[in-house]
């Protein structure tokens, strides 16, 4: 392993190697890497700006010079022997547009590290408890969860469902909030087998819980609402199209039809599209109607 980094770091490696598998695929692997930097993957404030920090040092200002000084080194021996010198020439076009890349990527990595802060500093302000309800009802059987989605709700409902091993099912009456989150409770509805209902409404990310359910009830006066998802930051904090893209392969692996999940992401964040209960039924997003507690 050494020697392979000397070889690098001097220049002695091909440029195909060089170029493509220690620049580009290192790229993009630890790209990847830094999306578990943050909730839900470390949820704890100062392990976050650890891992933030730890990251930075590691790959920011070791491993990227190493990569660059490489690849510049094989280009100016392929340039001086003159082969594959055009080959050579586009590496290091290819650098140029790699460190703008990267300084966009620093730059949006510290803008969520602030997100993030700000947001556990106001919840623990203004907000030192859960502005959403968990409660139990019909002996026990269902969670009624109230509220947005805020971080760390997947596992107080994992803890709940763990206590009460009858819990059948889950009414989620939320405006969303943490896609993190709706994707986790998704991942623990479906592991579970819980049935999901919805009396009030269910927005954003909660619909990407609901769905999840083996059999999903809209009360009579309930609706859902879809939207695109949104970020906060000048540079976006998380890949947006790509994060919807996740949920939307939750909603596929539950039935719903191509026509429908056509308009999911259409309305702007500003916005809400509110289907019908027959475009519901119909796309299968919702199997049944009426339900209310008391009279499954």
């Amino acid at each position: 392993m050494l020697k392979y980094l000397r070889q690098h770091w001097r220049g002695n490696l091909s440029l195909t190697r060089a170029f493509w598998v220690n620049l580009v695929l290192l790229f993009i692997l630890l790209g990847i890497l830094e999306r578990f930097l943050f909730p839900p993957y470390i949820e704890n404030e100062s392990a976050v700006t650890t891992a933030v920090i730890a990251y930075f040092i590691v790959v920011k200002l070791i491993v990227y010079p190493w990569q660059v000084v490489g690849v510049l080194r094989t280009c100016d021996l392929r340039i001086k022997s003159d082969t594959g010198r055009s080959w050579a020439t586009a590496a290091q076009i290819a650098l140029v547009v790699s460190l703008a890349v990267t300084l966009l990527a620093t730059i949006e990595t510290w803008q969520s590290l602030q997100l993030f802060k700000r947001d556990m500093q106001l919840r623990e302000v203004s907000s030192p408890e859960p502005l959403y309800s968990l409660d139990l009802i019909e002996q026990e059987t269902l969670i009624h969860l109230r509220g947005p989605f805020q971080i760390g709700i997947t596992n107080r409902v994992a803890d709940l469902i763990e206590r009460y091993p009858e819990i059948t099912g889950i009414i989620l009456d939320s405006e969303g909030g943490q896609i993190y989150e709706g994707r986790g409770l998704a991942r623990l509805i479906r592991d579970n087998n819980l049935q999901t209902f919805s009396l009030e409404q269910c927005l954003s990310s909660c619909t990407t819980a609901f769905v999840a359910g083996t059999t999903r009830t809209l009360g009579i006066n309930a609706r859902l609402g879809f939207h695109q998802y949104k970020t906060y930051s000048l540079i976006p904090s998380i890949d947006v199209v790509a994060e919807q893209s996740k949920d939307m392969a939750i909603f596929v692996e539950q039935g719903v039809s191509p026509e429908f999940l056509e308009k999911i992401f259409i309305h702007p964040p500003n916005s809400m599209w509110w289907p019908e209960i027959g475009e519901l039924i119909n796309a299968g997003v919702v199997h049944q109607t009426g339900y209310s507690p008391g009279n499954p």
